[in-house]
């Protein structure tokens, strides 16, 4: 089977998985009604407030949000029917939440995930590789040991609790240090993506533009930091596994033979070949721009999808978190399919079939 017939078969199977996310999706974010009855009324109305509410209001109320109270059969399969109708049409409907459009709440925070989530990636990825390239050309040494301990270690960690860490060190304690020894609060931020002052005086000045990119970047460097020690440990493994693999293999050996360098062995014959299963790991790691600063985007308050989704979660807000896991799936199945791909191509022994 050549490129094309692979392309299109490939993208066949996306197309009937994505098919599948979707109905998927109705079914496990209606798990608490399925199960216990609970819905987004029921979460927003006291039970004093339900007993003064009219029956005709508390139905209008239902109504609004496209919902039926005690639902039967009948009415499962007309919601899901007139779900399924609205995301193949791209109608996502309103969050209840904010009363806005779902994708528009979407569309203002996604912006700053991927700030956060493309910055820490890179950083971690480009790091932990340099650090696996330096170790690798002399594996069992002081530095090789004294690295793999540090990453063993940071990899361990859960992300929460480091972020909460240097939350309490650059965001609380450092700031009460300086004010009190110097008379001036040096740290970071603690919560948040912007002050509203900077923004409030940004809207005023020529120099706003500037202004808010500077405050955002240091709102960004704490949870950023977060992210990139959690994930470094992954990538220098793995950096650092395959190229001690590689420089192993019978043609580094022919290489030395040779009489060439060490640094032309290292870098010209054993990183080409090591880089291999790392593009793959770094074609999935970008399939997770979304979905993986969840934990962080909370403990720091940064305004981003990832605590978009647990406050929408912990408010059954079906319109938000349906469409928010369906963009995680597809971002994934493409990302998966990209990596597919860069690995034929940059490895000629692999034949699609």
């Amino acid at each position: 089977m050549g490129l094309r017939e692979y392309v299109l078969r490939r993208s066949v199977y996306m197309i009937l998985l994505i098919i599948a996310v979707i109905c998927f999706n109705f079914f496990l974010f209606r798990l608490p009604t399925f199960l216990f009855g609970a819905n987004p009324i029921s979460l927003m109305l006291s039970d004093e407030l339900r007993r003064n509410l009219t029956q005709d209001l508390l139905e209008q109320m239902y109504l609004n949000f496209g919902l039926v109270p005690d639902p039967d059969v009948f009415d499962w399969i007309y919601m899901f029917w007139r779900y399924i109708v609205s995301m193949f049409t791209g109608n996502f409907g309103v969050s209840f939440l904010t009363q806005r459009p779902v994708i528009d709440s979407i569309v203002e925070r996604l912006p700053n995930t991927l700030l956060l989530m493309g910055t820490s990636i890179l950083v971690s990825i480009v790091f932990g590789m340099w650090v696996g390239i330096r170790v690798a050309s002399d594996p069992g040494s002081r530095k090789d040991l004294g690295a793999i301990t540090v990453s063993m270690f940071t990899w361990s960690l859960p992300s929460f609790w480091i972020g909460m860490m240097l939350l309490m060190i650059f965001g609380f304690m450092l700031p009460t240090w300086t004010q009190s020894i110097w008379g001036v609060q040096i740290g970071f931020p603690q919560f948040g993506t912007i002050d509203y002052d900077v923004w409030i005086v940004a809207r005023e000045s020529p120099m706003g533009a500037l202004m808010v990119a500077a405050d955002v970047l240091k709102h960004l460097f704490l949870p950023m930091v977060t992210l990139a020690i959690a994930n470094f440990g992954g990538w220098f493994l793995f950096m650092r596994n395959s190229l001690v693999t590689v420089m192993t293999e019978d043609y580094i050996l022919t290489a030395r033979a040779k009489g060439l360098d060490e640094n032309q062995v290292l870098y010209k014959h054993g990183l080409k070949n090591a880089m291999l299963p790392m593009v793959t790991l770094i074609a999935l790691a970008f399939g997770s721009l979304i979905s993986g600063t969840v934990l962080i985007e909370t403990v720091f308050n940064w305004r981003g999808l990832g605590k978009f989704i647990i406050d929408s979660l912990i408010a059954l807000d079906y319109p938000v978190v349906q469409t928010i896991f369906l963009l995680i799936a597809i971002v994934t199945i493409l990302a998966n399919f990209v990596a597919d791909l860069l690995y034929g191509v940059l490895d000629p022994r692999i034949k699609y079939a």
